[in-house]
């Protein structure tokens, strides 16, 4: 495995196609810099037994790239770390992580809708050989939006990452709750509003609120909103 040391990597831009393997990177930062920046399906960078350990990106963007066996272990983020339309197996998020997005769109507003749907299709596809995508059990997030991943797939912590289906939210029932010093009420209404099946809600621990908001999901846990 290659290792990289307390290096500075500044305005690589991946535009897809590459093959990255087996590599190490320790208190490294990457400034300014893009991986698997394409809108073609079949053109997609896979990056596979990588490992990150107290890392940071700063102004970075992930697009649909294929992520397998790899280890994040601590992730510092300035502003918010987003990855778009990116496929996972086996991979491990745990330690400190700033604030990061995960979304099943790879370029909005940019992407056609013809674009958008091949990579809808192929993610579907993809998922269907997974037995388990992301584990985030062990992750303490400052901000995590995770989307785009089936939760069948994610291994989560029971406490602190619950899972509502639309299927219980839909009622609303949930108004009636005290969940005040919370954003869960926000999330669900954007939630709903999506037309998304499912939802993770991620209690960021590292909160001066982190209190409340796991409060919070144990109360929608307990009135069958969230499992």
């Amino acid at each position: 495995m290659y290792r990289h040391e307390k290096h500075c990597f500044e305005r690589i831009y991946d535009r897809g196609g590459a093959s990255l393997d087996s590599m190490e990177f320790h208190r490294c930062i990457f400034q300014s810099c893009g991986l698997s920046l394409t809108r073609e399906s079949t053109n997609r960078t896979v990056a596979r037994d990588i490992r990150l350990t107290e890392c940071e990106v700063r102004n970075c963007v992930c697009g649909p790239v294929v992520v397998e066996g790899c280890v994040i272990d601590g992730l510092k983020t300035r502003n918010l770390f987003q990855l778009f339309g990116a496929v996972f197996k086996h991979v491990i998020f745990r330690g400190k992580i700033g604030r990061v997005m995960f979304s099943p769109l790879i370029q909005p507003g940019i992407a056609t809708a013809e674009e958008q749907r091949a990579f809808d299709s192929a993610n579907e596809e993809y998922y269907k050989t997974v037995d388990w995508a992301i584990d985030i059990r062990h992750a303490q997030f400052q901000e995590c939006d995770l989307r785009g991943v089936p939760a069948r797939l994610v291994l989560r912590d029971e406490n602190t990452q619950v899972l509502v289906r639309r299927v219980n939210a839909v009622d609303q029932r949930w108004r009636d709750l005290d969940l005040s010093g919370t954003d869960w009420p926000g999330i669900l209404d954007v939630f709903l509003h999506r037309g998304d099946a499912e939802v993770i809600l991620i209690a960021p621990t590292q909160a001066k609120n982190a209190k409340q908001l796991i409060a919070g999901l144990q109360l929608l846990r307990e009135h069958g909103v969230a499992e």
